[in-house]
């Protein structure tokens, strides 16, 4: 199981987000950035528990935007 943090510039991106990777069978843990970077929005973040890349592809696929990853 790997672990990745997507970064969304609003919270409807970041459950979109959340609902399309539950789908997959992931865990998720979503969250406010403290300190948002210019760009970055409201600054919401999705902590993601399972086939990172897998989730990745259907994001980038399913059109759903965010502002950074990191592993």
């Amino acid at each position: 199981m790997s672990k990745a943090t997507f970064k969304f510039s609003s919270i409807t991106y970041a459950i979109k987000a959340k609902n399309t990777a539950e789908r997959f069978g992931a865990k998720t843990k979503m969250q406010k950035n403290p300190n948002p970077k210019k760009g970055e929005g409201c600054g919401y973040s999705l902590v993601v528990f399972g086939d990172t890349d897998k989730i990745k592809e259907s994001f980038d696929s399913g059109k759903i935007k965010y502002t950074g990853m990191e592993r």
